[in-house]
C-alpha cells in the first residue's frame, strides 16, 4: 500500500524512474504481459502464472488500470503430520487454477489523487473480493505525499469435505508520508493495521496426536488444525531510494517489521539495485532476508499435551497448528533481473531469483521449500 509522491510531476526522481521503468515518468497508456515459473525443489509445489496489465488515461484527471493473473498449481505440500523417521515430512499433492484480477480508478483533483480499487480471485475451493480506497495529498510544493486509506475483503473458503463454505473477512488501513530530501532521493514511511475474523484456520492442514481410542490402546489420530478466529496484524514499512548521477544507477531500500497477535513477529530487509549500461540495458540484482519467530500455537504435534483436538470448537481455544508457514524460520532471495528498451514504445525484462528457507526450531528442514523463479515480460506504450 506505498503510495509515493506523484513522480511525473517530481523531476529530481526522473533518473531513479527511468532506470526502475523508463516510461513510467510519464504515467503513458501502456499494457504489459509478465510469464511467471515458480518451482520448488524436490517436485514440491510449481506455480505457472501469466498475467496481463493496462494502464489507459480516460481524461485529464482519470487514470484507469487493471491487471489479471491465471496461476496453474501443481505439486506436494506437507500436511501438518511429523515425520517418521525425523526427517522427511508427510506430503500430499494437490494440483489448482487461480483466477484473479484487480481494476483500479484515480481521480486527480488538484494536490489529491483518490484512488479506488476492487479485487476478485477464484479457485475450486475459494473465493475473494475485495474493495479499497486511498488517498494522496501532496503539500510542500509536492515535495511531500501524505497518503492513508482502507480496505475490506470478503473471502469465502469452500472445500468439498466440509459440510458448509466458511467466511473470513478482514479491514485494512492504512497511513504514510513520502518525502523527497534532496534531487537523487526520496523516502517513505507507512503504517498499516489488519483486523482479520472469521475461518482463519487452513482446512488442508492436520495435527496428530497419540490418542487412546480403548483402555491401554493408543493410536496416532489426525485432527484438523485449530487456529484463532481473529488475528490483528501491524506493519511498519520503509523505503528509501537514491539515484547516484555519476555512475547511471539507483538504490531501492525496504525494511518491513509485521508483529500480530498470534505472537509472530518478522523482518524484512529488501534490497535492488538497478545499473544502467548504455541507451538501452538496465540490470537489477536484488536480495531480500526475512526472520520469523514461531505462531504461540505453532507444535509439532500434539502428543503428551493435555490438549483433545475432539473436544475442541473451531477458532476457540486451545488453538495448535502443525503448518511449517507458523514455525521459526530464514529466507534468502537472490535475483538478478534484465531490462531492454526498444526504443520510446516497446521493453522486455527477464529475471531469475532463487529463494531458501531455513528452518530455526525442531520443524525437519525437509518441510521447508526451496524455489526458482524465474519471469519474462514484455510492455507497449501507446
Amino acid at each position: 500500500m506505498i503510495r509515493l509522491v506523484r513522480t511525473h510531476r517530481i523531476a529530481a526522481l526522473a533518473g531513479y524512474l527511468y532506470l526502475a521503468g523508463p516510461r513510467l515518468l510519464n504515467a503513458e497508456d501502456h499494457i504489459s504481459t509478465k510469464w511467471q515459473d515458480y518451482s520448488e525443489d524436490d517436485g514440491r509445489i510449481r506455480v505457472i502464472s501469466k498475467y496481463l496489465g493496462f494502464e489507459k488515461q480516460v481524461s485529464s484527471e482519470l487514470t484507469l488500470k487493471g491487471h489479471g493473473v491465471y496461476d496453474s498449481i501443481s505439486g506436494a505440500t506437507p500436511t501438518g503430520v511429523p515425520a517418521e523417521d525425523g526427517v522427511n515430512v508427510p506430503l500430499s499433492n494437490l494440483t489448482d487454477v487461480r483466477e484473479a484480477g484487480v481494476v483500479d480508478l484515480d481521480w486527480e483533483h488538484g494536490i489529491h489523487t483518490s484512488s479506488f480499487q476492487f479485487s476478485y480471485s477464484s479457485e475450486d475451493d475459494f473465493l475473494s473480493r475485495g474493495y479499497a480506497f486511498s488517498q494522496t495529498t501532496e503539500i510542500n510544493q509536492r515535495n511531500t505525499g501524505i497518503n492513508y486509506g482502507i480496505g475490506y475483503i470478503d473471502d469465502l473458503v469452500r472445500p468439498n469435505f466440509l459440510d458448509e463454505s466458511q467466511r473470513k473477512e478482514s479491514y485494512d488501513y492504512f497511513v504514510g508520508i513520502s518525502q523527497v530530501l534532496d534531487p537523487n532521493t526520496v523516502v517513505a514511511l507507512n503504517f498499516t493495521y489488519s483486523d482479520y475474523k472469521g475461518f482463519l484456520s487452513d482446512p488442508y492442514k492436520i495435527i496428530q496426536r497419540e490418542t487412546e481410542i480403548l483402555p491401554g490402546l493408543s493410536l496416532p489420530l489426525t485432527f484438523p488444525e485449530n487456529r484463532p478466529d481473529s488475528r490483528d496484524r501491524r506493519i511498519w514499512f520503509f523505503n528509501v531510494k537514491r539515484y547516484f548521477d555519476g555512475i547511471g544507477a539507483s538504490l531501492d531500500f525496504d525494511y518491513r517489521y509485521f508483529s500480530d497477535t498470534w505472537g509472530v513477529e518478522s523482518n524484512t530487509f529488501d534490497f535492488e539495485w538497478y545499473q544502467k549500461l548504455g541507451e538501452n540495458l538496465i540490470l537489477r540484482p536484488k536480495y531480500r532476508y526475512y526472520s520469523q519467530n514461531a505462531a504461540d500455537f505453532y507444535t509439532l504435534d500434539l502428543t503428551g499435551t493435555p490438549i483433545d483436538p475432539r473436544e475442541s470448537t473451531p477458532g476457540l481455544v486451545p488453538h495448535y497448528s502443525a503448518d511449517y508457514r507458523l514455525g521459526k524460520f530464514d529466507t534468502h532471495t537472490y535475483g538478478l533481473k534484465i531490462i531492454y528498451n526498444f526504443g520510446e514504445k516497446f521493453s522486455v525484462d527477464a529475471a531469475f531469483e532463487r529463494y531458501e528457507m531455513e528452518g530455526k526450531d525442531d520443524t525437519p528442514q525437509s518441510a521447508f521449500a526451496d524455489a526458482d523463479v524465474l519471469t519474462i515480460g514484455a510492455t507497449v506504450w501507446f
